[in-house]
């Protein structure tokens, strides 16, 4: 079917095709392009896909819906810009690397951020000078200490930490001064000074006592510590029993000088903790830092005068000037108060520089300070996306140094966390995302960094509001958007719909966050929102596309094509939503996003098409079985099979949802309305067939399909026609498998009946132009090879009709034992419609057979003549010369066949023209008169010779082909005649044994012998034993039996007698058991048709004898002739051989050597088995 359909595409559009076509405007052609134009749709759907992928996508800010956000007043971006200016003069900490260390540079790009003029800088500045300057703080995180020294006896200690600031006049004494905190003991009576509040001072006092008394050494330290004037000290926890303790606590400190102060902090073992909580007390009620030396040396004298003492274990001294902005986390090694003190272990801190400045506001209270950061960054955003030249979806989100240094000294001014950091730069980031789409790799890094910073509690009740109105925002912004994915979001451009993935991303991980789960607690699941807001954008699509379809309509007629098209946009979504959107919501969100668009828009189509289809099919005459087939009915358009092809396709979607969803879509028998449509397509396809076939035969003209092989186009024409109708049918792909065998059948019959049609037409035209009329003189045409092809190709173009209109799925659905009719199983579908197709390919072969064997019967006198040239040639000529004028015809017409058939033509007509040779072979064998076996040697070598003609190398007919009944019949008698006399003679008793062996039946009774040769002796010992089931020859019912045993032929043993057995009286069965020897030669046994001739005869006194059968024994089967030593059961071996009579038979090695009249011996054999013949018979 293939290369009919190569033939098809090759012939479709030459001139004489076209005009076929258009004898019945292109009907069969205006089908089968259906299924084209809705896949050229599709391309050029995905070739403007293509050009859309190269453009920007849609802007996400033109759709989504934007939230209502506070926007700073003049009088409100002024106070921010002050303070910006604040921070920018207040700057604290030491630069790092990664931000600036230009004033300068600070102010230049504030001024441009806020688009502040020269004037109104400097008259801010000057407010902002005025301000009082703020109070600088240290913030120290206490976090662990690690290999501290044992000082308890169970190897452990019950270490804590005593720190304060030091200023900066006894910053830089020496470590002899040792422990600032410590009593006048070198050993370190310590005392812990004031707790940070009333809790932690509780914790300390519940704590476990360890205590060890020790010898004190007392040294000059103490004149030095009572001089130290400690301004601030506090006090960590004790973690008893440890050498790694982990604290984790955080102190503030007011700091006086920041360039000069020093950090100072003490680790000891406790061992007495009343001493310690009294002294703490009474740090406690120092309200101010005058007189905090005296308080503390109060402390140190308390520790010291009670009767446990606690021990030093290290300490450290950090200078406060070095702290950079970023702040310090390190280890700090511990450091004894002398050079001989043996001191191990480490401390971990992490100290910050922050400003606090004196409003009234509660210390802890910075929710001001996060609101004016996060308007900061939001101004820095938008300065920034203002200078980017690119579309604002590629900028990294990273600011330049100077904006990241002045919103870093803001933050650690205001004391703002780094969670509030996280969640200022996501709200300051989304809210410009909904002005200026940006990246959502950078929307989801700053969720990423929200998430991990935060932790329950770290955020205060204002932030917490502000953060989920931010999420919120974020949320309804996105959900807008998805409502009009098919807008924003567009698959044929790569850019939106790698952008829809970052968006579901962030809202995926918006809802699985924590810190949102806190902030929105009774928020829905995102599953149920992304539900939502689908179907609700979906049914509004919807909507538009049915309105728009609608505003097509001007006409009755543009019903059905509004419909189409309304489907033909919601197949173009579904399929978007199959193989684009769905992988992403199922990945993200678990919402199965093709179901729900395709459930909802199947609903809604169904509704649409129930309320149209009764009156479209009614409009088109199809709303019954069609009856009138007059030729304004002969009309039909496409209109109703594309809306079937755009159904069809919406149905075949629906094998994508689940099992269960499946069962309840409805439009799934779409079909059922288009029963009657197709019942009419096909009355009127036959007619038009019909019609199409007659003017392609009457447009004739010969086209060839390959460079050898020759068509007409009527051939194109009909196989285009064919393959369109097959074509069309597997477009409609008819769902129902057995509703549609009606269908089927009357396309099969159809087409066959095409067929059949076609083969009489081109024959009978044949026949018109005389190809049958047996007067003048017979040559090999284009006409009629032409003529041969076109039967057969259209021939070949039904055989797999089976196979292409998919009769085995039909077959299935029924069962193929199945009826039709119950009372006749000749009705199933397989026997029907392949009897259909059988008949026809019979009556086409038939058709191609009659004009094939009429090409050999009149090729069959100039054969005839040139047999008989070859018999009565001069047996001098050789065989080869002798056939010369047979092969010189057969293959200067052969050739024309050859070049202008088809193969398996080309086959037919050469196994015609073989027959036609072969028989006139036997027809001079059989009304010639005998001639020599030298003649018949030389028409078995032509014989020969022309079986290698007609082989070709294997390129002409196969040798099973070549081999056939007529030929061996005729090499078996050519093979007889060539023989000489002798060699007939021999062949003659060859042919009594197989004669013999081919007796099914023991009619005329059966001999028992035994035969043995003694190879050493040269003795043939044959031994006659008995007889059975003879036939009676005397008028008694019986016979007088008896054997003669001869060797024949007699020229292969002469001078050899016949010897007799006795003969024994009136019996059927007799019993002989006489013995008889032959002396012979092994090489006479071994002779071509050596026998041993057993003859059967009645004794008779009066009259002549009578023929009672014969039996012949190859004397090539007896055992010891081959020279191998007989004896046991080989000698004892009975043969039992059944009586035969002679049977005249033609062709025969008798019957020819009966012909040769002119040789003697010949005849004298044949005078010799003609009185055995007569005796039979008589």
């Amino acid at each position: 079917m293939l290369r009919i359909l190569k033939t098809v595409v090759t012939k479709a559009l030459t001139p004489n095709h076209c005009r076929v076509q258009e004898s019945d405007g292109s009907f069969f052609e205006s089908y089968t392009a259906l299924a084209w134009r809705q896949e050229n749709k599709r391309l050029r759907a995905a070739s403007e896909g293509d050009k859309e992928g190269d453009k920007p996508p849609p802007m996400e800010n033109q759709f989504g819906k934007k939230p209502k956000i506070h926007k700073l007043s003049r009088k409100e971006s002024e106070t921010l810009y002050i303070e910006v200016l604040y921070t920018v003069k207040h700057k604290i900490g030491t630069t790092s690397g990664a931000h600036s260390p230009y004033q300068q540079d600070l102010f230049q790009y504030a001024k441009e951020s806020f688009s502040i003029s020269p004037e109104d800088h400097a008259r801010l500045y000057a407010r902002a000078t005025e301000e009082k300057p703020p109070i600088v703080i240290l913030n120290v995180t206490v976090i662990e200490a690690s290999g501290l020294e044992a000082k308890d006896a169970d190897g452990f200690s019950d270490p804590y930490c005593m720190l304060g600031i030091m200023p900066g006049r006894d910053c830089g004494q020496d470590n002899d001064s040792g422990g600032v905190f410590s009593s006048d003991d070198e050993s370190g009576g310590g005392a812990r000074g004031g707790s940070r509040d009333k809790e932690g001072a509780e914790r300390r006092a519940g704590s476990k006592r360890f205590s060890l008394h020790k010898k004190r050494d007392r040294s000059h330290s103490l004149a030095v510590r009572d001089q130290l004037p400690a301004k601030l000290i506090r006090t960590t926890i004790v973690k008893p029993n440890t050498l790694n303790p982990v604290w984790k606590e955080k102190f503030r400190f007011d700091l006086d000088h920041v360039n000069t102060d020093c950090l100072h902090l003490d680790i000891w073992d406790h061992d007495d903790e009343f001493s310690v909580i009294e002294a703490a007390k009474k740090l406690n009620e120092v309200s101010g830092l005058k007189g905090l030396n005296r308080f503390f040396k109060q402390v140190a004298q308390s520790a010291r005068s009670s009767s446990s003492v606690d021990d030093f274990l290290g300490c450290v001294n950090i200078p406060l000037q070095n702290i950079p902005s970023t702040g310090i986390d390190k280890w700090y090694p511990l450091e004894g108060r002398t050079a001989r003190s043996n001191i191990q272990g480490e401390i971990h801190l992490k100290l910050s520089l922050a400003t606090r400045e004196d409003r009234g506001i509660p210390e802890d209270d910075n929710w001001t300070d996060v609101r004016q950061h996060e308007d900061l960054m939001a101004i820095f955003v938008e300065h920034e996306l203002r200078k980017f030249s690119d579309l604002s979806y590629k900028w990294t989100g990273e600011l330049p140094q100077v904006a990241r240094t002045i919103l870093h000294q803001h933050s650690i001014q205001g004391d703002i966390t780094e969670v509030q950091q996280a969640v200022c730069r996501w709200m300051a980031y989304s809210r410009k995302h909904f002005e200026h789409p940006l990246s959502y790799d950078l929307l989801f890094d700053l969720l990423g960094d929200l998430n991990r910073l935060w932790e329950p509690e770290s955020l205060s009740r204002e932030e917490e509001e502000s953060l989920a109105e931010s999420f919120q925002n974020f949320i309804e912004f996105s959900l807008s958007l998805i409502r009009k994915i098919r807008d924003t979001f567009p698959t044929s451009n790569a850019i939106a719909f790698s952008r829809l993935e970052g968006m579901l991303r962030c809202l995926c991980t918006i809802y699985s966050s924590k810190v949102f789960k806190n902030c929105c607690p009774f928020q829905s699941e995102l599953h149920s929102e992304i539900l939502a807001v689908v179907k609700k954008g979906n049914l509004e699509w919807y909507e538009r596309m049915l309105s728009s379809c609608r505003s097509l309509r001007k006409r009755e007629e543009d019903n059905v094509q509004s419909l189409i098209d309304l489907i033909n946009h919601i197949n173009t979504e579904v399929y978007r939503a199959c193989h684009f959107y769905n992988t992403l919501f199922e990945q993200w969100t678990h919402v199965h996003y093709f179901s729900v668009v395709y459930k909802q828009l199947e609903k809604l189509l169904g509704e649409e098409v129930n309320q149209d289809i009764a009156s479209v099919m009614k409009e088109h005459d199809c709303d019954r079985e069609p009856s009138d087939l007059s030729v304004p009915s002969m009309n039909m358009g496409t209109t109703l099979f594309e809306l079937y092809l755009s159904l069809q396709e919406f149905s075949n979607y629906s094998k994508h949802l689940s099992a269960s969803d499946q069962k309840h879509v409805g439009i799934s028998k779409y079909y059922e309305w288009f029963q009657f449509t197709v019942s009419r397509w096909l009355h009127i396809a036959h007619h038009r067939a019909e019609r199409r076939i007659r003017k392609a035969v009457e447009l004739d003209k010969v086209a060839s399909a390959t460079a050898s092989v020759k068509f007409s186009t009527s051939a194109v024409d009909v196989c285009c026609c064919f393959t369109q109708m097959t074509e069309f049918w597997k477009q409609l792909a008819w769902p129902d498998k057995e509703g549609a065998l009606p269908f089927v059948y009357r396309m099969v019959e159809t087409l066959c009946n095409c067929a059949k049609l076609y083969a009489d037409l081109v024959h009978t035209k044949l026949m018109e132009k005389g190809y049958y009329d047996d007067e003048g003189q017979f040559d090999v045409t284009e006409e009629l090879c032409i003529t041969i092809n076109n039967i057969e190709q259209v021939r070949r173009s039904v055989k797999p009709l089976p196979c292409l209109l998919e009769v085995g799925d039909v077959e299935q659905a029924l069962g193929v034992a199945s009826a039709l009719a119950a009372d006749s199983p000749h009705h199933s579908p397989h026997y029907s419609l392949h009897s259909l197709v059988k008949a026809a390919d019979h009556d086409m072969v038939a058709k191609i057979r009659q004009v094939v064997d009429r090409v050999a019967d009149k090729m069959r006198p100039d054969i005839k003549k040139d047999v008989f040239h070859l018999n009565w040639a001069p047996e001098s000529l050789v065989a080869a010369e002798a056939i010369g004028d047979l092969l010189e015809y057969l293959d200067s017409n052969l050739l024309t066949l050859n070049q202008l058939l088809l193969k398996t033509n080309f086959e037919r007509i050469l196994a015609s023209i073989w027959t036609e040779t072969l028989e006139e072979f036997k027809e001079v064998l059989d009304t010639e008169e005998m001639r020599p076996p030298s003649f018949y040697q030389r028409m078995f070598e032509a014989l020969s010779l022309l079986v290698d003609f007609f082989y070709a190398n294997g390129k002409g007919l196969d040798m099973d082909d070549i081999l056939v009944d007529e030929f061996n019949m005729l090499r078996k008698k050519l093979t007889l005649h060539k023989m000489d006399t002798l060699s007939l003679i021999e062949g003659f008793y060859l042919e009594k044994v197989e004669q013999q062996q081919a007796v099914g039946c023991t009619d005329y009774g059966t001999l028992n012998i035994r035969v043995v040769y003694k190879h050493d002796s040269h003795l043939l010992l044959v031994e006659v034993l008995s007889a059975k089931d003879l036939i009676p020859l005397d008028a008694n019912g019986l016979s007088d039996p008896f054997v003669l045993v001869s060797l024949c032929p007699e020229h292969v043993f002469p001078n050899k007698s016949v010897q007799t057995t006795k003969i024994i009286k009136k019996t059927l069965n007799p019993t002989f058991d006489e013995s008889f020897e032959f002396q012979v030669l092994p090489s006479q046994c071994r002779h071509r048709g050596a026998m041993l001739v057993f003859t059967v005869m009645d004794h008779d006194l009066v009259f002549q004898n009578d023929f009672g059968g014969e039996a012949f024994l190859s004397l090539a089967d007896v055992p010891g002739v081959d020279g191998e030593e007989v004896s046991g059961f080989d000698a004892l071996h009975v043969i039992s051989l059944p009586l035969i009579h002679p049977k005249i038979v033609d062709d025969s090695a008798l019957s020819i050597l009966r012909g040769r009249t002119w040789d003697t011996e010949a005849q004298d054999f044949v005078k010799k088995r003609s009185k055995i013949e007569d005796l039979a018979t008589t």
